[in-house]
């Protein structure tokens, strides 16, 4: 991952923190009110809302160590 693309990434994370914060202060305001005002998608505010965690912060079931296992290892 290139460093243009991660300032990206972190960019968009904020407005996301930003936008679930102004979300849980104005629970009367609509979700995708709040999402076009921030320039976030509606789908990622209704998903974060309801906890679910982004696919880059998931582990995949699939792998056989945790990260901090496989970073000692490697070590």
């Amino acid at each position: 991952m290139n460093r243009q693309h991660q300032a990206q990434m972190v960019a968009k994370e904020g407005r996301i923190s930003l936008a679930l914060v102004s979300l849980k202060s104005k629970p009367c305001q609509s979700i995708r009110a709040i999402a076009a005002a921030y320039d976030v998608p509606e789908s990622t505010l209704r998903l974060r809302l309801r906890r679910i965690r982004p696919k880059h912060e998931q582990v995949s079931v699939n792998r056989k160590l945790l990260p901090i296992k496989e970073q000692s290892l490697v070590r």
